[in-house]
């Protein structure tokens, strides 16, 4: 077993079936906190946060979504399984294709690795999600946007950054430059606190790789938006959950690397 749960049968189940070939991983959906603080979650998602629900089921439905979603579009995402469940299987489950590459956030945590490889890793990030979001416009599709984007959500594999955590999701309508900017804070946030002590140094590589500084100033705006009411009440829930990021710092930190340093050449000339 890869993942247990938590306390009270809480929390997603993953198998380890090692003997598989390709090796696979059975993700089990559960409830994650009880039952009536997961309804309210379900609610909240739903109505004030343009999101698909957090119901084991819904979950599972989401995940196996943009999975499929992802891998159409060419995109690099852990791979579903088609084949059935085990007998007896009662709860929403997937068969997953098993990484056993490391997460991006061990690798720049790696004390053994160089500053310049964990730099390139980085900058390879910004590069896969610029190309992921210029699709996810392209198609007006949030579902192309990560939900829970961190570094930990990334296995580092061959040059290729696969995507995995993908139970949550957006709706179809909610705002994709929101999207992008509400995945962009939760990456630059997830680099600042990264172990290692990369700080800004890794958001310049991420802004070389993503490469598109009118997406990022305006998903800086979207995402930094009040949203009335459910943005009220979406904050306080964040709040209420322990959330710390401020988004409007963050993203002011990405949006001034985009600008020409001072004495650069860029600068001089204008």
């Amino acid at each position: 077993m890869l993942q247990a749960g938590g306390r009270g049968q809480t929390g997603n189940l993953l198998y380890f079936f090692p003997s598989e070939q390709p090796p696979l991983v059975l993700k089990v959906y559960c409830f994650r906190r009880s039952r009536w603080r997961e309804f309210w979650k379900d609610v909240s998602e739903r109505v004030f946060e343009g999101k698909r629900g957090a119901t084991a089921a819904t979950r599972c439905a989401t995940e196996r979504l943009i999975l499929a979603l992802w891998a159409r579009e060419g995109f690099d995402v852990v791979r579903l399984v088609a084949r059935p469940l085990p007998s007896g299987m009662e709860k929403p489950a997937l068969w997953l294709e098993y990484c056993a590459a490391p997460v991006l956030a061990k690798v720049l945590a790696d004390p053994n690795r160089p500053p310049g490889e964990k730099l390139a890793w980085v900058e390879l990030l910004g590069q896969a999600l610029s190309r992921r979001h210029r699709r996810a416009l392209e198609l007006n599709d949030p579902r192309l946007v990560h939900e829970h984007g961190q570094i930990k959500h990334f296995f580092a594999q061959d040059k290729r950054l696969i995507a995995f955590d993908l139970e949550h999701g957006y709706r179809s309508g909610y705002p994709v430059v929101r999207a992008i900017g509400r995945e962009l804070t939760g990456i630059a946030d997830s680099l600042l606190r990264a172990d290692g002590g990369g700080g800004e140094e890794f958001l310049r590589a991420l802004m070389r790789g993503y490469a598109n500084p009118p997406l990022v100033r305006a998903a800086a705006r979207e995402a930094t938006q009040r949203g009335g009411l459910a943005g009220i009440i979406r904050r306080l829930l964040g709040y209420l959950r322990g959330g710390k990021t401020d988004k409007t710092q963050v993203m002011a930190r990405l949006v001034r690397l985009l600008e020409p340093e001072a004495g650069s050449p860029a600068r001089a000339r204008g």
